[in-house]
């Protein structure tokens, strides 16, 4: 008796798991498709998923703080079903050294590593997603003399699927970024990120009014 039915157990959570890996084969076929189509919110929702669950996570072995603290940052600027443009916030490497705190890495130096992850993490860290572009703006906020909040670009980089493919990411920052498109800020005069963008908000956003204007079209409308 007890054999029969530890038995029964083992096949009811076979059956189980079956049925939940094909639920999940399914769910993740249906997101491929709907990001494939264009359907602009559920990449939104994935990629906002996707940055959720990275936050969750231990630092990989070796990333400096600082470089983490910035990816936490994350944000979507702009995407659609072949590029993905994010925003990022970064501070300089600043460590307490002897009892001193010391910068060992400069804004620059930060806004270079943090670009860098970040756009490895887009093309091949968000599930269901395959961008064939990515841009990474890089943002440092301080203080201005009269206490307001401000910020600004220190680094804009663009790469494409074809220049990252089959790369060592574990190289040299400076010799990954060498086939990039890459500005970056120089003194006190900070980047346009929007000059030649990849992908501007005011794209999206015209492609989305589009889209809505059609949805609110009656079908006999479209075919007149």
């Amino acid at each position: 008796m007890g054999l029969g039915l530890a038995m029964v157990l083992i096949l009811l959570f076979t059956l189980l798991m079956g049925f939940m890996v094909v639920q999940a084969m399914f769910a993740a076929r249906k997101w491929r498709e709907v990001i494939a189509d264009g359907d602009r919110e559920a990449l939104s929702d994935q990629l906002e998923n996707t940055f959720e669950a990275w936050r969750n996570t231990r630092p990989p072995r070796g990333m400096p703080p600082v470089d983490w603290r910035a990816l936490h940052t994350a944000a979507i600027v702009a995407a659609d079903r072949d590029r993905g443009r994010v925003s990022l916030i970064a501070d300089p490497d600043v460590r307490v050294v002897a009892g001193s705190r010391v910068e060992v890495g400069s804004i620059a130096t930060v806004a270079r590593r943090a670009a860098v992850r970040m756009a490895e993490r887009l093309f091949y860290d968000v599930p269901y997603v395959q961008f064939r572009e990515v841009q990474v703006d890089v943002y440092t906020e301080y203080r201005t003399p009269g206490g307001a909040s401000e910020s600004m670009c220190v680094l804009s980089a663009r790469a494409t699927r074809a220049t990252v493919t089959g790369v060592d990411w574990d190289a040299e920052i400076d010799d990954l970024l060498g086939d990039w498109q890459v500005a970056e800020a120089h003194g006190d005069v900070g980047v346009d990120p929007d000059a030649d963008a990849l992908i501007s908000e005011a794209e999206v956003a015209a492609v989305r009014a589009a889209e809505e204007a059609l949805r609110s079209t009656p079908e006999r409308d479209r075919h007149s």
